[in-house]
């Protein structure tokens, strides 16, 4: 299946996600009638394990959002099931090295690029779906470039290798954690410090000097546009979960408002005799 989110990163379109908390393939099927681009199913802090992911990344194919997963840990094991489930491209946390990113990219991508395990899986329907029917080389390479392989730069070893994990083959991006990186910093939430703004144009350099793109997250829904215009090619709002408590809070507050203006069942009360 074509990545539509990497089409879209590449036509400029200004892609944008939230992270997928709180399960369900239903939530995925009303997420993709939000006018999202994409979800990220969040391995790393949210309960899935890749049997679950699988049906995520079902639901999100039929609701034409891009799927995709943050791995729970740097394994090979971790990454190769989220890849064969069928996720199209794979944020991994918690990267310190480039070494480290080099190890990635031999569990992420096939032969040349990488030394990523075969066999027939969903991601091309068990052998039986293009491009499997176009030969093992076909496939692999298809793989190779449909599926996107994005480290997480949170911690100060990712940001001062950030120019050479960026300009890597087999890296196709990179995402950006700001909490994290910004408590490796000691400087826990102070996104707008110089020091740490210094670090947010140093990663979108070295992302776009290398072809790459680069991807940010906030949980204000008015830094989205500011992040387009500060440079970033995609940006990540916020987790499922929060979105919902936040809509469900302005709608009770606005209801309770409401309420001595209005009778019990919503209608206007008739007036006083």
């Amino acid at each position: 299946m074509k990545n539509t989110l990497k089409e879209k990163l590449a036509r400029g379109e200004n892609p944008v996600g939230t992270f997928f908390e709180l399960g369900g393939m239903s939530v995925v099927e009303a997420l993709g009638r939000t006018g999202l681009d994409f979800i990220i199913i969040d391995g790393e802090h949210g309960p899935f394990g890749a049997e679950s992911a699988m049906d995520f990344v079902r639901a999100a194919e039929i609701a034409g959002l891009t799927p995709l997963a943050r791995v729970q840990e740097t394994s090979r094991s971790s990454i190769l099931k989220l890849l064969d489930v069928g996720a199209q491209g794979l944020i991994v946390p918690d990267v310190h090295s480039a070494e480290q990113v080099r190890e990635l990219v031999d569990y992420a991508k096939f032969s040349p690029l990488g030394k990523r395990g075969f066999c027939p899986s969903r991601k091309d329907g068990w052998g039986f779906d293009y491009p499997a029917t176009e030969g093992l080389e076909t496939n692999m390479a298809y793989c190779n470039a449909e599926t996107l392989l994005i480290p997480q730069c949170e911690t100060v070893g990712c940001l001062e290798s950030i120019e050479e994990i960026a300009a890597m083959d087999g890296v196709d991006g990179i995402f950006i954690g700001p909490f994290d990186l910004s408590i490796a910093m000691g400087m826990p939430g102070r996104f707008q410090h110089p020091v740490f703004i210094k670090a947010l144009e140093r990663i979108r350099d070295a992302c776009h000097a290398a072809g790459k793109f680069c991807i940010h997250f906030t949980i204000d829904p008015d830094l989205v546009s500011a992040g387009f215009a500060f440079g970033f090619d995609a940006m990540t709002y916020g987790l499922d979960a929060m979105v919902l408590i936040r809509a469900f809070k302005d709608v009770v507050s606005r209801i309770r408002n409401g309420a001595s203006a209005s009778g019990a069942d919503g209608v206007t009360p008739p007036p006083r005799s």
